[in-house]
């Protein structure tokens, strides 16, 4: 009796030691998640960013302020990849998110990271509109600890002073941002926006001064403006000839990709999904916690004082179907949506294809498999895989998410896109011709019940 008193006592600290360290093992799985984000950014790949920005986003929980900083950083992270995509609307609320996380903060400088947000999603839906948002961040600046964010703050302000005609206002934050120019870059930059200062008071010679200033910028873009304002000042034709060839190479150069409206707008619902189904979760197993001390302390008061079994046993029902998968099919979407889903299986196919087919590495897969060989060395068909996983990343969340294809699925749709045959797909995947056979089937129908459509599935079916 004194043993089971003895685990009544200790029951609640197993509880709390099982949270903490539920908890820590979720702050990893975010800063992970955030990582792989900001390297598929880098490589201009939006959508599968923004897949684990989200990600990232979801495994912290915003009822716990030792998160709210990584949370802040995190929707002003996701906030500026939908701006670039010209999804403005998704990318005001996710600063206005930010901001409420960031107003917790001692350091403002995510926070005012995310005023500027606000500001420039204006600026741009009002076609150059003012707006007073920016004006919050003059109080943060005593606050704001990092100083590429204290440029970036007081540049922003001597802009929004200048476009608003107090020329006096806008030079005062040129000249404090002075000290901050760590580089060449930012330096020019200021000089371009004091040489426009500088032509609004009518100071044309200071003005032309700090232009030709900003024009020897190694930044393309600062270059062009500078060369655009110097033509607007003096009406020389050389500076407009400049203007225009540079205007010729930043139309010539690749330009990053954005994250898919539709695709981002499934992700987020689904996100939603996930949220409410993990707090329901963790209701059910509040309950069931307390349901277990409340039944072991009544065994235990009953057996003490009664000493006899209960004549009617109480029975506490547990979810039945806690673990039960909530559902396996997909909703069926409008034909838009299996349009668009569709056309970006097709161009990511198309545009991978066309470079993975043309690499050393599948060449010399081939050349193993025509050469009389029944399958691949294990280490060579470990090498395709890894391969597949990583040119095709932004496919493999796309065929997860709206699929369910497991792993072996997506390789054999890899292959089977790459123009590999039954038996060349066999070979790669070290089973027989018939296994490749009812594998396919299978991946056709799991298509199928999402993509109803019958053209649009004749399109991807393999």
């Amino acid at each position: 009796m004194l043993r089971l008193i003895h685990y009544i006592s200790v029951f609640p600290l197993f509880i709390l030691l099982f949270s903490c360290a539920g908890r820590v093992v979720e702050a990893d799985k975010a800063s992970t998640y955030f990582e792989k984000g900001v390297a598929f950014e880098d490589k201009n790949m939006f959508d599968s960013a923004a897949v684990y920005y989200l990600s990232a986003i979801s495994s912290l929980d915003s009822t716990r302020i030792s998160d709210f900083d990584a949370l802040g950083a995190y929707y002003n992270r996701i906030a500026l990849l939908l701006f670039k995509s010209n999804i403005n609307e998704e990318a005001e609320k996710m600063f206005r998110k930010a901001i409420t996380f960031n107003s917790m903060l001692s350091d403002k400088s995510q926070l005012s990271e995310s005023y500027r947000g606000l500001w420039k999603c204006y600026y741009v839906d009002k076609e150059g509109g003012i707006d007073t948002t920016l004006l919050k961040t003059i109080e943060l600046i005593p606050q704001i600890e990092s100083e590429e964010e204290l440029y970036k703050t007081k540049n922003a302000l001597s802009y929004y002073f200048l476009i608003s005609g107090d020329y006096a206002s806008a030079m005062k934050y040129n000249s404090e941002i002075r000290p901050l120019c760590r580089d060449s870059v930012l330096f020019y930059k200021s000089c371009l926006v004091r040489g426009s200062i500088f032509c609004g008071e009518g100071n044309i010679d200071s003005a032309i001064y700090y232009t030709k200033k900003a024009a020897r910028s190694n930044y393309i873009y600062t270059k062009t403006s500078a060369y655009e304002n110097l033509y607007a000042m003096t009406g020389n034709s050389v500076y407009l000839g400049l203007y225009h060839s540079l205007c010729d190479s930043i139309a010539g150069m690749v330009k990053p990709a954005k994250v898919n409206s539709a695709f981002y707008g499934e992700l987020i619902n689904n996100m939603n999904v996930e949220y409410s189904r993990r707090i329901h979760d963790r209701t059910l197993l509040s309950i069931v916690c307390t349901a277990v001390v409340v039944v072991l302390v009544s065994i235990f008061l009953f057996y003490f004082f009664r000493r006899k079994i209960i004549p009617n046993k109480q029975h506490i029902e547990v979810e039945e179907e806690n673990n039960r998968e909530t559902s396996t099919e997909i909703e069926k979407r409008t034909e838009a949506l299996q349009r668009e889903i569709v056309e970006r299986i097709g161009e990511i196919t198309a545009q991978k294809n066309k470079r993975f087919v043309k690499s050393e590495f599948f060449k010399e897969v081939t050349e193993y498999i025509e050469g009389g060989n029944v399958f691949l060395t294990i280490s060579l068909r470990d090498r395709l895989f890894k391969s597949l996983r990583q040119e095709y990343a932004l496919l493999y969340q796309l065929l997860t998410a709206y699929f369910s294809f497991s792993d072996e699925e997506f390789y054999f749709f890899c292959l089977s896109s790459l123009g590999l045959n039954t038996k060349e797909c066999a070979a790669c995947r070290s089973v027989s011709v018939s296994a490749i056979r009812v594998l396919r089937k299978r991946i056709n129908d799991k298509m199928h019940k999402y993509i109803t459509v019958e053209e649009l599935f004749q399109e991807i079916k393999l």
